[in-house]
């Protein structure tokens, strides 16, 4: 089975790699390329730099498995320009974010210790961000746990959230943290109101799977929904038309082609060729007389081709 990566995750990896080459050959250049609040003035670019700075080994080669895996199914939906933007939002408000949490941290605090100079780094409030879309454009797609606990990707984010704050909490790496939920809840409003959908003059995704209830179990729904639409109505942020829903998640069928749904492709389009054939010739045999290519183009259902990942992403 082949494992067709993208170009634009291959240089998103190849930039992850070399910044924690540069960080750790030059130590020194972490000052100016992490997210320092007490030197964010005047080294403003540390807003967009400090999130593809890892100095971990550990991590970094996780976010750029991480990476290499989501962007192969992202990508392909919304096109590598939109993709960057959804990168760029997720990644600069996200520290924005943390910058306000620390200065407010240290104005109402009374020991705070160094939180202006604490370090902040890592892709993984991108891989948040990238989950999160994950569960936008695929949130039917079942998958497998360990072989065996069987998940739809629309719960994906709370798994990913689970695991990677409980580990963060349990290796006291609690400065990540607020990467992880920012970069889930930030991606998140960027698609539900904010995104612009293809062809189209609406923004956002307004379907039942997307709203911020369609994170957790469905039990859950009544109690979270209240706060959803408090949320909506205090930032005055509004959902597209119901005819617009989930735009990117039926692009997706026709984009998306994950590698073992391949082979099954290619024999519909066999089956589908053999039996337009069959029909061809049972009216040439029975002297119909119509054109051969009349008949092809009514036998044949409307498809779009738009490139899979194999096609158009990779290298």
């Amino acid at each position: 089975m082949a494992f067709n990566i993208t170009r634009l995750s291959k240089v998103i990896a190849v930039l992850l790699v070399a910044l924690y080459f540069v960080a750790y050959f030059f130590p020194q250049t972490v000052d100016y390329v992490a997210l320092i609040p007490g030197r964010t003035l005047p080294y403003v670019w540390n807003l967009l730099t400090a999130g593809f700075l890892t100095t971990n080994p550990i991590k970094l080669g996780l976010e750029v498995l991480a990476v290499l895996l989501l962007t192969r199914l992202v990508e392909p939906v919304y096109g590598s320009k939109e993709f960057l933007k959804f990168l760029f939002v997720v990644d600069f408000s996200v520290s924005l974010c943390v910058l306000a949490g620390v200065y407010i941290i240290f104005a109402i605090g009374q020991d705070t210790g160094d939180i202006l100079y604490t370090k902040f780094t890592g892709f993984h409030g991108m891989v948040a961000g990238m989950v999160v879309a994950v569960k936008q454009v695929m949130p039917e797609h079942e998958a497998k746990l360990f072989g065996f606990v069987k998940f739809t990707f629309k719960y994906l984010p709370l798994l990913f959230l689970t695991v990677t704050v409980g580990a963060a909490a349990a290796l006291q790496q609690f400065s990540e943290i607020p990467f992880l939920l920012l970069g889930t809840y930030n991606a998140w409003v960027y698609l539900r109101f904010f995104q612009q959908q293809p062809d189209s003059q609406h923004r956002g995704d307004s379907s039942d799977d997307f709203k911020f209830s369609g994170f957790f179990p469905s039990f859950l729904a009544p109690v979270i929904d209240p706060f959803g639409y408090v949320f909506a109505t205090v930032f005055r942020l509004r959902h597209p038309p119901a005819e617009t829903k989930a735009p990117f998640a039926k692009a997706a069928q026709y984009t998306l082609a994950l590698p073992a749904d391949n082979a099954d492709a290619n024999r519909r389009r066999e089956r589908g060729a053999k039996a337009l054939e069959e029909r061809l010739g049972m009216r040439k045999a029975a002297g119909d007389g119509e054109d051969v290519e009349s008949a092809a183009a009514s036998s044949t259902p409307n498809t779009v081709v738009i490139p899979t990942t194999a096609a158009a992403g990779s290298s």
